[in-house]
């Protein structure tokens, strides 16, 4: 999905403890559900903005994030910002529950999890656990968001499971999975820069193998989220605008490179 995990706490080695698991999963679950409460409405915002084309009169209908903001909630209310809103719900429990139980594991795989270990693990295990089962949870999950937050006003799709119906009614169960490939693309090395930036960050304020403080600590994760948001969005931010696009053309087979020159003329 478009959203990123909730970040787990930097800099504490996974380990083989009982129950380690088990914890990775409840995190996750618990922090996807406070994701979506907080940042739906922002993701709306920038799907429409990403998906908007010109009017009759060649003018685009959101001159920006705040006008988008502003005509979005005067013409559909509270509603319209979290139109969409079930699929992450839903979808986010089993989204960030299985990265983190994958990250945790990848961990193990890739050396990540021994303490003062060397940063790129910290990638590897990342990209390894965004190009896993995660993208065929996140597809389907975004696809039918995407589908919803796209609509200004009354649409095609009356809801998530309305959208689901008709999509796999049409163009059956590989509808639900148009930009699977843009997804995974987009997913390994983002999500690798992700923990990347997470460890990074936590470093810089708490260095591995020392003593730190609940103040450090705290601070540590600050950093570490701020580079890690900054790794998942601020470098690789092309590849979700192609995701989000393919996810919303009409055409279920129109290759990715054609839609990365900008030809969308089939979008809704």
């Amino acid at each position: 999905m478009a959203e990123v995990p909730v970040l787990a706490p930097a800099g504490a080695p996974s380990g083989d403890k009982k129950g380690s698991a088990l914890k990775d999963v409840l995190s996750g679950t618990g922090g996807g559900i406070a994701q979506v409460a907080a940042g739906h409405p922002l993701d709306t915002i920038k799907v429409r903005l990403q998906t908007q084309v010109p009017g009759p009169d060649g003018k685009m209908p959101f001159a920006g994030m705040m006008d988008c903001a502003k005509k979005t909630f005067s013409h559909e209310g509270l509603g319209g910002l979290y139109k969409g809103a079930a699929s992450p719900l839903l979808g986010a429990m089993a989204h960030n529950a299985g990265i983190f139980f994958s990250y945790g594991q990848a961990r193990k795989f890739t050396g990540a999890d021994v303490p003062g270990c060397e940063l790129y693990r910290f990638f590897l295990a990342g990209a390894l656990a965004g190009g896993t089962l995660i993208t065929i949870v996140e597809t389907p999950v975004d696809l039918l968001k995407i589908k919803l937050q796209a609509q200004v006003g009354k649409g095609e799709f009356e809801g998530v499971f309305d959208a689901a119906k008709k999509i796999t009614r049409t163009h059956g169960f590989g509808g639900v999975y148009q930009g699977v490939a843009a997804t995974w693309l987009r997913n390994i090395p983002c999500f690798g820069l992700y923990f990347f930036g997470a460890e990074f960050g936590y470093r810089l304020v708490c260095p591995p193998l020392e003593e730190h403080t609940p103040t450090q600590a705290f601070l540590g994760g600050l950093v570490g989220g701020a580079c890690a948001g900054f790794g998942f969005w601020g470098i690789l931010y092309p590849l979700e605008t192609v995701r989000i696009i393919l996810h919303i053309a009409y055409v279920y087979t129109k290759p990715i490179l054609t839609l990365m020159l900008g030809e969308n003329k089939n979008a809704r």
